[in-house]
């Protein structure tokens, strides 16, 4: 018997095998997207696929309610004055009397180096943490204050490490 030319039944096994690679790479209808946190510290939810689908908005000019009604939305802000510089890729910013934690996501150091004071503008998006999140990042010594306040802020701005950039934008 030749069995050169395969078996129906190791030609369903490929298909089936193509179908469960896809599956898992692409995600399935209730888990959200499978990559969506590859390369993150945190992953945005489920249902997030609606407000990624919303315009952009102008933080804090258009966001007059708390930044966990504005999960997973995409987000530009300009003009920001640096407050502090605590942790490693992450620094809080301040306009028209708000706040915000402003993480770089990056796997390695970025070429910036920001200073309290300087003005920044960026583009990003906003993200749910808890308040285990300062422990995956690296806070400098002094600064464990900044770590147990934004602990208890529910949500920060995650950056691409190419969307920020100095001035007024």
């Amino acid at each position: 018997m030749d069995r050169s030319t395969g078996t129906p039944l190791g030609f369903v096994l490929v298909v089936l095998l193509a179908i469960g690679f896809g599956w898992a790479l692409l995600g399935h209808a209730h888990s959200g997207t499978a990559l969506s946190s590859f390369g993150t510290t945190s992953s945005v939810g489920t249902g997030d696929a609606a407000a990624q689908a919303e315009p952009v908005l102008v933080w804090p000019q258009e966001m007059p309610e708390p930044m966990t009604n504005y999960v997973g939305r995409r987000v530009n802000a300009f003009g920001l004055r640096v407050t502090s510089v605590d942790a490693d890729e992450g620094f809080w910013v301040e306009r028209d009397g708000r706040t915000a934690w402003i993480q770089i996501l990056t796997p390695s150091e970025s070429p910036y180096t920001v200073l309290p004071g300087q003005i920044v503008s960026l583009s990003g998006e906003v993200y749910p943490h808890d308040s285990r999140f300062p422990s995956e990042i690296f806070f400098c010594p002094d600064r464990q204050a900044s770590a147990s306040r934004l602990a208890a802020v529910p949500t920060h701005i995650a950056i691409k490490v190419d969307s920020l950039s100095f001035g007024n934008g």
